[in-house]
């Protein structure tokens, strides 16, 4: 297991077997991956490389744009650790938000529904090429991921 999460038991880790594995054993596999967070049996090996590339790399990408919007708020005349505390803070909370309840585009629409100024910021961000470069970075990843 090479995910950072994992030790605390926050890793997701899909995983494939062969028809010939019985009940117990897709049992006994599930209940090893659960002792590093979520677990999924998936169809074909080859998605494997894509589940690499979204979730093994955690912190990674999500560090990334919380990195974009400290940078976006320091260079407002925001203090960097005031900017850091808001932003960690407003990941945490994003996190546990979507671990329960709502799908993603479920929520994202709610805030383009509600019409505050987190829908004119997603609806700048929707018409933005951000999304294309988004799967970009994560078929990079998942090419990589095959390559090694």
């Amino acid at each position: 297991m090479s995910s950072p999460a994992a030790a605390q038991a926050l890793a997701y880790s899909p995983w494939v077997a062969r028809t010939a594995v019985d009940r117990a054993d897709r049992q006994l596999v599930t209940q090893l991956f659960e002792a590093c967070g979520a677990t999924d049996e998936i169809a074909e090996e080859p998605l494997l490389d894509h589940f690499t590339a979204m979730t093994g790399p955690v912190p990674g990408f999500v560090a990334f744009f919380a990195e974009a919007m400290i940078n976006h708020a320091t260079a407002q005349g925001i203090p960097p650790e005031i900017a850091d505390r808001a932003i960690r803070q407003l990941f945490l909370a994003s996190g546990q938000m979507l671990a329960e309840g709502a799908s993603a585009a479920e929520h994202v629409q709610g805030m383009v529904d509600y019409a505050g100024t987190t829908a004119a910021g997603l609806e700048a961000m929707r018409a933005s090429p951000l999304a294309e470069l988004i799967s970009a970075g994560l078929t990079a990843a998942a090419q990589k991921a095959r390559e090694i």
